[in-house]
């Protein structure tokens, strides 16, 4: 009696199994960066910035050797502009702030050894809208410091993806 129960429930997780199988989904691995980058050197942030921490930690991890010398890399990344705006988006009928919307925003380029660019200028920005509560700033202020965090960490991997996306 119970074995027609378990197939009716078993049925549906393998037909999910085989859909996604026959999809071509996956999981996405780790970047691989093109060998012209594989010794690069990053200008325009300081090593001790959280962006820039973040952005020499995620070449590493993608197999990159960072250096400090420009004239020792086979790549230099160019941090052209590097911002994180604050905006309101809302307030409370008493003018106090309800929610706020944070922008982390990065220009970049990409030069080989002898100056030929690799990677013209390129443009990243990611947004997060999040509500304040007044009552509680020092709550809000460790959310917004999460979510700061959550967006360096994104704005890396979509730094990385244009990287890879150039060795192809």
């Amino acid at each position: 009696m119970n074995a027609p129960i378990f197939h009716r429930r078993l049925w549906p997780l393998l037909l999910a199994v085989l859909l996604l199988a026959g999809c071509g989904f996956h999981l996405r691995g780790a970047v691989a960066l093109p060998p012209a980058m594989q010794k690069i050197a990053v200008k325009g942030i300081g090593p001790y910035a959280p962006l820039g921490r973040e952005i020499r930690r995620g070449l590493r991890s993608a197999g990159a050797e960072v250096v400090e010398d420009p004239a020792a890399a086979t790549a230099v990344l160019r941090i052209l502009r590097n911002e994180a705006p604050r905006r309101v988006l809302s307030v409370q009928a008493t003018g106090k702030v309800q929610e706020y919307e944070l922008l982390q925003i990065l220009d970049f380029s990409v030069q080989d050894a002898a100056g030929r660019l690799l990677l013209s200028r390129q443009h990243l920005e990611l947004s997060r809208a999040y509500l304040y509560d007044a009552n509680d700033p020092l709550g809000k202020g460790s959310e917004e410091a999460a979510i700061r965090a959550d967006m360096r960490r994104d704005l890396v991997q979509l730094l990385l993806l244009r990287l890879q996306a150039r060795g192809r």
